[in-house]
């Protein structure tokens, strides 16, 4: 986007949001419920102006009725004023009720459809490998959303609220204004021209005001977020700092993270002080100035009362609704970054799977059909970037087959990669039996958190196993420990070490009995002795299952009827030119939607912030 023009970076954004966002109310399974809310949020929209409009009519009303000191006109504005208060009550209940539901629906269907493009096919693993503004997806999917939904629903009902306030009262303003002849010249609709001048004025001072603050805030919650990570990272690594006795280093430390918090604190406050003085001066004054501004008029006799306090409110209400560009500046531009970032989320997402979707020569193509079982043809490997890391591999792996491929390491992860589906990066052709006959395991089983039983079994049922099975299993690989144990639910990637974690995964593969047996680093937290007893034991156990060891293995290699070693190509090499290019202008920076956003916020220069 570098260079893109600032119209165009805006209409990319709106559009890129609405494509992303937008179906809900156009194709989503609850597209009709959506469209109702929405109604419903607009129609009470509407209501609450015309209570508004009411107010204002009562205003003129119940003062004309205590100018006239009449009894009877004083109790039925008290009785019209308490169904406007009801009626308020009720519209603001039903429309707290209707944004609130349709906020939590949005919400629910935009991260239903972001995390089911972003975990599926081993999206969340490939978007990781590649550069870009998609980090931390945890916080994007949890936070951003839900501030892209939440705030674009309100900043959206604000501003048609402040519409209609603003068309309905300036019309109003003007008629009640009437005509007043200011050096011989005769001004129509006086009051409208003030009430501008009025907030012009103050949102003009409350923006001067208001950009340190903005800054200083800024920069507060990143001091806020360094010592937040500070603590944490202190709790996650408490047993070295405990065995090397460096607590009062930590101390120092955290008071260090902790002191660079006090001067942007200091900053906030100067800035906080005088943006509340002038915000309390500037509410205090917005009744009454109309009020002034009118009195004279009163006293000639020209307005009554009732028109008096009728202008004050009607000016309340215009001043109100143009001033909501700067009172909504902060959270526009808080939804415009989260926005952003659940865009940048899906673009990384859409991205590797366009990568993954290559044809051609120049793909990996993954051929699960001719029914050649595990192997590659021809296949060259490419690191994320696009430049190469393994050519011309060509290995078949047969049923009853022990096969090592060693070497360098990071060559023989990539290989172990792509031949378990999640590498797209290369070109070649990746032998696969069906889903169903394969099991690949890395360095870590994935555990999910539950039963013993079912971490066990895992991704079938343990109702397919029956529990003597699993505890034989279990008892197989060295873990008699854990037949006790298999019952019992905890979060069992934190309960158990790498050494335990890599025999369950054997345990696993000796469960399903697979008829492909996919291990990378897989042995690597074993003694020698060990590691080769596993592979002993899946060759004894599962002796007509292929086995193929990528990476490094600390046992022997001769427990292995075949042996490959990989050397990787020397760095520099392009294999893939089109993603290469791609990856470089990842890195390169984009030019921001909402331009103006970011100049109003970006405040005054603070040398006393360090």
């Amino acid at each position: 986007m570098t260079g893109m023009p600032d119209h165009a970076a805006r209409s990319r954004f709106f559009h890129d949001f609405l494509r992303l966002a937008g179906p809900f109310w156009l194709h989503g399974d609850q597209r009709w419920h959506a469209r109702a809310w929405t109604l419903a949020l607009a129609t009470l929209g509407v209501a609450q102006v015309a209570l508004a409009i009411r107010l204002n009519l009562w205003n003129a009303d119940f003062f004309d009725a205590l100018e006239r000191r009449s009894m009877d006109r004083f109790v039925t504005q008290i009785g019209i004023f308490a169904l406007i208060v009801g009626g308020a009550v009720l519209a603001n209940a039903l429309h707290m009720v209707a944004r609130r539901r349709l906020n939590i629906a949005w919400r629910a269907w935009l991260t239903q459809r972001v995390v089911g493009s972003w975990m599926s096919e081993a999206r969340h693993y490939q978007v990781a490998q590649i550069p870009g503004d998609h980090d931390n997806p945890d916080g994007r999917i949890a936070e951003d959303i839900r501030i892209a939904t939440e705030y674009a629903i309100d900043l959206a009902n604000s501003l048609l609220y402040a519409t209609l306030l603003l068309v309905t009262f300036v019309g109003l303003l003007w008629t009640l204004s009437g005509r007043i002849t200011v050096l011989g010249i005769e001004m129509p609709g006086h009051m409208v021209a003030l009430s501008f001048a009025y907030a012009a004025a103050g949102s003009a001072v409350a923006f001067l005001l208001g950009r340190p603050l903005v800054r200083a805030t800024d920069l507060r919650q990143t001091r806020e977020a360094d010592f937040r990570f500070g603590l944490v990272r202190a709790r996650e690594t408490a047993e070295p700092i405990a065995l090397a006795r460096g607590e009062a280093r930590e101390r120092g430390r955290i008071a260090g993270l902790f002191d660079g918090i006090r001067p942007a604190w200091a900053a906030q406050t100067q800035s906080l002080s005088r943006l509340t003085g002038f915000s309390s001066g500037y509410l205090t004054l917005a009744p009454v100035f109309p009020i002034l501004m009118t009195t004279p008029r009163y006293i000639q006799g020209a307005i009554s009362l009732g028109g008096v306090m009728q202008i004050a409110q009607a000016f309340q209400q215009v001043t109100a609704a143009l001033s909501w560009p700067v009172d909504n500046l902060q959270r526009i531009a808080e939804w415009r970054a989260s926005v952003e970032r659940v865009l940048a989320l899906e673009e990384g997402v859409g991205i590797v799977a366009a990568e993954a979707a290559r044809s051609g020569a120049d793909a990996i193509v993954l051929d699960r059909m001719s029914g050649r079982g595990l192997g590659v043809r021809d296949l060259c490997v490419a690191a994320p970037d696009g430049t190469a890391l393994l050519s011309d591999v060509t290995l078949h792996v047969a049923p009853g087959d022990r096969v090592l491929v060693d070497g360098d390491p990071e060559a023989a992860q990539a290989l172990f990669r792509v031949l378990a589906g999640i590498w797209p990066w290369g070109r070649g052709i990746v032998d696969l039996p069906p889903d169903a006959d394969l099991t690949a395991i890395g360095e870590k089983p994935h555990l999910p958190e539950g039963r013993l039983r079912d971490a066990l079994t895992f991704p079938e049922g343990a109702d397919q196993h029956p529990p003597d099975a699993a505890r034989r299993a279990l008892a197989a690989v060295g873990l008699d420990g854990l037949v006790a144990r298999i019952e019992e639910s905890a979060d069992w990637d934190s309960v158990l070490g790498n050494v335990e974690m890599q025999r369950l995964a054997i345990a696993r593969v000796l469960l399903h009995r697979p008829r492909w047996i996919l291990l990378g680093d897989s042995t690597t937290a074993l003694e020698p002795e060990e590691a080769d007893r596993m592979i002993d034991l899946l060759a004894t156990l599962l002796p007509d299952s292929a086995l193929l060891v990528l990476g490094r293995h600390p046992g022997t290699a001769e427990r292995f009827t075949r042996r490959l070693t990989l050397r990787r190509l020397p760095g520099g090499d392009m294999l893939l030119h089109e993603i290469h290019a791609r990856r470089q202008a990842a890195t390169l920076p984009r030019r921001r939607p909402l331009p103006l956003v970011d100049w109003l916020r970006r405040g005054y220069e603070h040398r006393d912030l360090r």
